[in-house]
């Protein structure tokens, strides 16, 4: 079933291609990769009839055995059979095959001719990751879009690109025929070492175990490949993490330009952070008729880290995962509500869009907006940030108006209940729908007696409309598994993967390097239209198929919390 996925994902993925640049092009990290070929053991050529990408006496057998009438060649074979090109198959093919033995010749493999748009490449030239045996683990968790390239400068490059052919050939024979097909032209073996080619490789790789390039043409680093439980080893396999996280990357931020209009609030703007710092800026966002008029909202972040030499790199990165957010005001810096929330990975720098449509209407009117962005702790950052507005047509009704419900940092022990009484909120008559919008994410552990809460325990927050009229929850099962965040399916739902820290274990509502989405639940038909409504929240901690009281915390550690910010959304 996998591979069925991979596949439509495959083809999804060029169907919104893109094609080559033409620069500038660099060799930092967020550069424009530009072009480069190699001499690739990998092309199959004129005269390799049997398609193994190497030319011997089994090619020659075929050849004798079409001329003996025994066997037919199909359209294909006749493309590489006909090494002269005169339309015809006979001796002399043989005998410049015979040539191509003993005569050798690697062919090029050229990046900008090979570029179809929808796919990613990553080049390795760690000998000590492509010795590794993993290989079939790292073809099973990859996509079908991504490109590896094994490169290397020793001076047993020939013989080892060699080898580590012959290993891949082995492990694709336990493939369908259709796979075998596809990952023989997606696997490339560098026959000179990266010191023999001109143009950008030999300084682009160097110091570098491995590089990727993303399906916007984009240098990518990469991250640690040890296993977070514990950091031990570095791991080919987890490579293929990195080619996931591209297509998450591709498949959010490639919208089409004319479906939605931008509205830029930072563009790689320096946050130094720091406890309760923020950075902020004043915005004009589109006037009311024109808020109406769009279908959605959604919110680009691009947090980068500077080195030293103020370029893009995990090595300017903060050491932690910390909370992320952005805050719409009014433009003198009052009534401030959060209407995104990430969560910031272990030193790597991620890349999201996400849909935050209920949150039109903390816009309206329109016109000025004071945009805040903060993060919990001291870290130093490149932002960009951009809103995406989507065009609609025809629309019956959006987003209007909201009012915030539960918003804070809650301790989660046994007053939860008590510190988030009942709201009120009043509908108007002119509602056409309502919902309740909400960000709910678990922090702290503490170390004496409260079970990994609320971090990595899962717990269950409970809702009702009018005494019980109506009751929703949300809970995390997630949370305290050990690899949860570390899943070929949960990287692909945005998890900034190969962090360096423990970036594997599964969260209450988040993983690191994640944007949090905000939970959406309609209650309409649960209110009433025109008149004043209430709501409550409990929480519990959950045990087996129980739910009891929040821990007691003891003083010691960081002891369990609740952030949350809950809103009533009113459409008409």
């Amino acid at each position: 079933m996998k591979n069925y996925i991979y596949i439509f994902l495959f083809l999804f993925s060029l169907s919104q291609s893109q094609d080559f640049s033409d620069g500038p092009y660099g060799t930092n990290y967020l550069d424009v990769a530009g072009p480069f070929q190699i001499e690739d053991l990998g092309v199959r050529q004129v005269g390799d009839l049997d398609g193994d990408r190497t030319i011997s006496l089994k090619d020659i057998l075929l050849y004798t055995s079409y001329l003996d009438g025994e066997i037919n060649f199909d359209e294909n074979d006749l493309l590489y059979s006909d090494i002269n090109t005169d339309s015809n198959i006979d001796i002399i093919d043989i005998i410049l095959s015979i040539d191509k033995i003993f005569n050798f010749t690697p062919a090029i493999w050229n990046f900008e001719e090979n570029w179809i748009g929808g796919e990613s490449f990553i080049l390795i030239p760690s000998n000590t990751l492509w010795q590794q045996n993993v290989k079939l683990e790292l073809l099973q968790n990859s996509p079908l879009n991504v490109h590896y390239i094994f490169l290397s400068n020793l001076d047993s490059n020939y013989e080892d690109m060699q080898n580590l052919k012959d290993e891949f050939d082995v492990i694709l024979n336990q493939f369908p025929e259709s796979l075998q097909n596809h990952w023989l032209t997606h696997l490339h073996y560098s026959a000179k070492k990266i010191s023999e080619y001109e143009g950008w490789l030999s300084t682009g790789l160097a110091n570098r175990s491995a590089l990727g390039i993303n399906q916007f043409q984009e240098l990518q680093e990469i991250g640690s490949l040890s296993n977070p439980d514990g950091f031990i080893g570095n791991y080919l396999h987890y490579l293929a993490h990195e080619a996931l996280f591209y297509d998450y990357q591709w498949n959010a931020l490639n919208e089409d330009e004319n479906t939605y209009d931008e509205v830029s609030v930072f563009e790689r703007e320096l946050y130094t952070g720091g406890w309760a710092a923020t950075i902020e800026k004043i915005v004009e966002f589109p006037a009311l008729d024109q808020l109406n008029n769009y279908s959605g909202m959604s919110i680009e972040l691009l947090r980068g880290c500077p080195d030293a030499n103020g370029n893009y790199s995990d090595q300017g990165c903060d050491d932690y995962d910390r909370k992320a957010r952005m805050f719409i005001c009014d433009e003198d810096g009052s009534n401030c509500h959060e209407a995104a929330r990430w969560i910031t990975p272990f030193d790597r720098q991620p890349h999201h869009l996400t849909d935050i449509s209920p949150f039109i209407s903390m816009l309206k009117p329109g016109g000025n907006k004071l945009i805040k962005f903060q993060e919990s702790g001291w870290p130093n950052s490149l932002l960009t940030m951009n809103f995406r507005f989507y065009h609609g047509e025809d629309l019956l009704d959006t987003p209007q108006s909201f009012q915030p419900m539960w918003v804070g940092t809650i301790p989660f022990n046994p007053e939860f209940d008590d510190n988030t009484p009942p709201m009120v909120f009043e509908v108007p008559e002119n509602a056409t729908k309502v919902e309740f919008v909400s960000y709910i994410t678990g922090h702290g552990w503490g170390s004496n007696g409260t079970f990994n809460c609320a971090e990595f325990c899962n717990s269950k927050h409970m809702f009702s409309v009018n005494g019980g009229v109506y009751e929703f929850e949300n809970d995390h099962p997630e949370a305290g598994a050990l690899d949860y965040c570390m899943q070929p399916s949960t990287i692909s739902q945005g998890v900034k993967p190969n962090q360096y820290g423990t970036w594997g274990y599964g969260r209450a509502g988040w993983c690191p390097g994640q944007d949090v989405h905000p939970v959406i639940t309609d209650i309409t038909d649960y209110i009433v239209i025109g008149g004043e409504n209430v709501a409550d929240y409990d929480a519990c901690r959950v045990q087996g198929n129980g739910c009891v009281t929040p821990p007691t915390c003891q003083g010691d550690g960081y002891c369990p919390e609740i952030a949350v910010s809950s809103y009533i959304i009113i459409w008409y």
